[in-house]
């Protein structure tokens, strides 16, 4: 019984510590926060440069997770008190936290199905309170960071594989354009009154039973060598469902496409070398920045643009167009020179 109790406890530790954090980014972070400064890019813009240098800063310090993390969550405990009315130093600083812990929780998952069930909790969680107005998420950053800050001191941080996998450049490519279409399409949603979906209570358990079909969905075919495509296909449905004003269908597909994305791209980092998986996180960044700009400029035209760019790269996966063959090809020498390197 004790074996048992000491298998568990480390990973349902590290099931909370990830389905807190990963809210605490989308209800303060990418959202209470773009939401209490007006989406105004002039005050909000040193969350994201926190978070890339973050990223950049993990590379040489993600050998002593085992106590940063717990030190950057309790950092992040004590910041957002001040949430609110955070000037921007904090601002950097909350980015900065994210930056630096994100790709080491990612670095540490070792099961799936766990993270599937924290995304589970967190999804939930997050559609549940997502009406709250951002000027009152106080308590739930603060509830979501001791969270955080208690199981991370049990969830064995310095207990990780070595990850000697690589990614395709096409792969790459998928990732970065679907946080992109997610991105552009979420703060598009957001802003719209006639089709925005979360808080109101005749979508809100749509959004969460759909968010744990796709989960579900995702995970059992975690493997499928179709997913892309599949992606392709749901983010143009979800997009055409938009542009027609259909609610109640877009509450729907749109947590399925969520959910699934999300499933299949922590599949593929996961198993990444540590500064592949960093160099993937900056990408990340960049395209729900960019996601956040493309909405502000009020064209959805743009985003149709990108769905067409996403297509455009399964499509020539398909044909192997020389060209993007010699970028696959160049890509994955980067990488077996990484992998040497471990």
């Amino acid at each position: 019984m004790k074996a048992i109790m000491k298998i568990q406890i480390p990973n349902i530790a590290f099931l909370l510590l990830f389905a807190s954090e990963f809210t605490f980014y989308l209800l303060i972070l990418q959202t209470g926060v773009v939401e209490y400064h007006h989406s105004i890019m002039a005050e909000i813009w040193m969350v994201p440069v926190g978070g890339v240098l973050g990223i950049v800063i993990s590379v040489f310090l993600h050998e002593e997770r085992h106590w940063l993390i717990p030190f950057l969550l309790f950092s992040q405990l004590l910041l957002v008190l001040d949430y609110a009315s955070a000037n921007g130093i904090e601002l950097f600083l909350l980015g900065l936290i994210s930056g630096l812990t994100a790709p080491m929780l990612i670095a540490r998952i070792d099961r799936l199905w766990l993270v599937v069930l924290a995304l589970g909790l967190s999804y939930a969680y997050g559609t549940y309170y997502f009406d709250v107005p951002a000027s009152q998420r106080t308590n739930i950053a603060l509830f979501l960071s001791a969270v955080a800050l208690i199981t991370s001191l049990f969830s064995q941080m310095k207990k990780l594989s070595k990850h000697t996998d690589y990614i395709t450049f096409y792969g790459a490519g998928n990732i970065f354009f679907w946080l992109l279409l997610d991105a552009v399409l979420f703060e598009t949603l957001s802003r719209n009154n006639m089709m925005h979906i979360w808080g109101q209570e005749n979508f809100t358990w749509n959004i969460i039973l759909f968010h744990m079909v796709g989960l579900i969905t995702a995970y059992i075919a975690r493997d499928w060598k179709h997913n892309s495509s599949f992606l392709v296909i749901l983010f143009t449905l979800t997009f055409t469902l938009y542009s027609l004003g259909w609610q109640s269908p877009l509450s729907i597909v749109y947590p399925f496409v969520i959910s699934y994305y999300n499933v299949i791209i922590l599949r593929s980092l996961m198993r990444l070398p540590y500064v592949l998986l960093a160099v993937m996180a900056l990408s990340l960044w960049a395209a729900s920045g960019l996601g956040l700009l493309v909405a502000l400029s009020g064209s959805f035209i743009a985003a149709w643009v990108i769905l067409i760019a996403l297509g455009a790269i399964n499509v020539s996966e398909k044909l192997q167009i020389p060209f993007i063959q010699t970028l696959e090809n160049l890509f994955s020498q980067i990488q077996d020179s990484q992998l040497k390197n471990l």
